[in-house]
């Protein structure tokens, strides 16, 4: 069980990523903050019913740097599936702060 003081941690890391993401100016820099919430969320041990998101969260973060990864190859769907991928795990991380939030 992680303590109250962690979880305000914790929720202002996911905060400051998600602007972080809504904020990219280029794929370079999108790719650096990828790989550091990778980082992040690996190294967090949560509980149970955060487990399934966080989970979610990199599979859609890996799913992202392999599609900035492989641009060339998909030129024409490209910005659509990196879109796509970045609202869900936005949609996905405020999921997060929401659970995160509720806790007292």
């Amino acid at each position: 069980m992680i303590d109250l003081a962690n979880y305000i941690i914790i929720k202002k890391t996911f905060e400051n990523f998600k602007d972080d993401f809504s904020s990219c100016a280029n794929l370079k820099e999108l790719k650096l903050k990828i790989q550091k919430f990778l980082s992040f969320v690996s190294s967090i041990d949560m509980e149970s019913s955060l487990r399934d998101f966080i989970a979610k969260q990199k599979k859609i973060a890996k799913r992202l740097l392999l599609v900035i990864d492989i641009r060339y190859i998909i030129v024409f769907a490209y910005k659509y599936l990196v879109q796509r991928l970045l609202s869900q795990l936005l949609l996905l991380i405020n999921t997060t702060l929401r659970i995160l939030g509720s806790v007292k």
